[in-house]
Parts: structure tokens; sequence; C-alpha cells
């Protein structure tokens, strides 16, 4: 069974690195599943009997010339031939600060875009090139300090857990690092949370934050010194709502007041740009379902 590191939407389950949490000065094992690969070309390249390659840019495409260059499109690089594990599942080893030749820092920050390819791009026997879509890993810094919101378990990139839906998923609420005013002395704190199920596709409980606090099950639990607990089994918990046994996916996470006026009755999510922060994702591994 692998572990999956790759955390947005239209990448999920396609690409992930191992271990987790990787260490940037120390092998790691890119991994990529053809079967879920998307775009048509990808379908070219099941059941091959020909080597596929690896083809990337981020954090740092290497120039012409250089040993790990990605080569021409018509004739990879051998140095970036993967190795096949088997059911359509390739592989390749790799230091990725050595690979890169970037900082660890450059990692995180820019984390791993790539494509995988036949030796020759070119178009196959239904007209698309023999390659997948371009495709992400994301890693996250180890995190220093406190958090004002976490889960348990901890999240193993950016927003991928090391759990099911199947296995209990808990948020923690530290209150005592809150920014706003309107929340430091306030102990009525709900959770607005939706199931994903698909790209635009979700399974909720409360409508919206306003409405949150008319349900008790999305009440967080005061843990004392102010801070608060949530805690589910995904599947478990929108099972009533969701009659069509639709996979989840990710779990997304808005803490508010049982009476949500305004903002300043919410906890601002993790993204300055979006309306009130947006919201905290943890995607589940679906792998261990």
């Amino acid at each position: 069974m692998f572990t999956s590191t790759l955390v947005n939407t239209a990448n999920a389950q396609k690409a992930w690195a191992t271990p987790d949490p990787i260490n940037p000065n120390d092998s790691i094992t890119i991994w990529v599943d053809l079967k879920k690969c998307e775009f048509a070309g990808a379908a070219n390249m099941l059941g091959a009997t020909q080597p596929v390659y690896m083809w990337t840019w981020m954090p740092k495409e290497h120039p012409a010339g250089h040993p790990l260059n990605n080569g021409k499109w018509n004739e990879s690089n051998e140095a970036l031939k993967l190795n096949h594990f088997g059911d359509d599942v390739y592989y390749f080893r790799m230091i990725p600060t050595q690979f890169y030749e970037v900082s660890a820092g450059d990692l995180y920050a820019k984390d791993i875009s790539l494509l995988v390819k036949f030796k020759d791009g070119a178009a196959g026997a239904n007209g698309s090139e023999c390659k997948t879509e371009d495709l992400k890993i994301d890693f996250v810094a180890p995190v220093s300090g406190p958090e004002k919101v976490s889960c348990f378990p901890s999240r193993k990139t950016k927003d991928t857990l090391s759990i099911s839906g199947n296995d209990v998923f808990t948020v923690i609420y530290d209150r005592n690092i809150e920014d706003k005013d309107s929340l430091k002395n306030k102990e009525d704190f709900y959770v607005f949370i939706k199931a994903r199920t698909g790209a635009n596709s979700f399974i909720t409980i409360a409508t919206n934050e306003k409405t949150t606090g008319n349900f008790d099950q999305l009440a967080m639990k005061n843990l004392g010194n102010g801070k608060f607990k949530f805690s589910i089994i995904p599947n478990k918990f929108f099972a009533p709502y969701n009659p069509n046994n639709a996979k989840i996916l990710s779990l997304q996470i808005r803490i508010v007041r049982k009476k949500v006026v305004n903002q300043n009755d919410m906890v601002d999510g993790p993204n300055p740009s979006a309306q009130f922060g947006g919201f905290y994702e943890y995607w589940l591994n679906t792998n261990c379902e």
C-alpha cells in the first residue's frame, strides 16, 4: 500500500512521494499511477512493454547539456527512466535537493511538478501524445510553534492526511493564539464542515456558516485552557446525508460561533486572499480504504 502526499483536487491519487514526511536531503521515492491519470494520452501507456520516463520542471528544470536534463520530447534522457512496480504504477528514487540542485526551502516553496511519458512522446494510437497530464506533488515544511487550527492525525503534507474516511479525524482550535479580539473570550464554537466528493460536489449538514449553530453534532468540545476539539469518523458522520455512498475525498473546515452575524464570529482560514480566509481543507488517503 502506498501513502499519498499529493494534495490538490485534480491530481489526487495520481502522484505521491514516500516516505512521508520526506527529508529533502535524503532519499525519497516518487510514485505515479497511470491508471488514475486523466489525459487521453495516458491510456496509450497502460500495459506498456516499453519504458516510461519522468519529465520534470519544478522546482528547477536543468538546462540542455546537464546530465539530468529532461532530454528532447522525442528522446527522453535515460537518466530519468522510471521503474515499473506493477499494475501501471511507476517509481523513481532521488534525493530532491541533489537531483534538482536546490535548497530544502526552494523544494518546500515550489514543490515538484512532472509528467510521465514514453521516450518519444509523439502521438499514439488514439491521436494524443503519449504522456500524462501535468502532475504536482506538494510538500510542507516542518511546522514550528503552535497552530491556531490543527488536526490529528497531523497533516502529512499541506492538506493530506494519513487516515481514511473510516478513521477518527480530530480538529483542534487553539483560541490562545487567535488574532481576533471578538473571539478571544468566547466558548460557543462550532464547525461548519463540508465533505468533498468531487471537484465541485460536497456533502453538508449545515447549509452555511450562519446555520451551523443549529446542529448540536457540529459543536466543538471545550477542553479548557482555551482549546476546543471536534472529532468524527467521516464516513459514519456523513452517512445519513450520503445516500449514494459517494467516496469522501477531503474535508473542508471553518470554525464559527453558534450565532454568526458577520466575519467577527468566524475563525479566519489559512488563505488571506480568499473570502474569510477560505477553508482549511484536509485530504483523506483513499488508498487506505
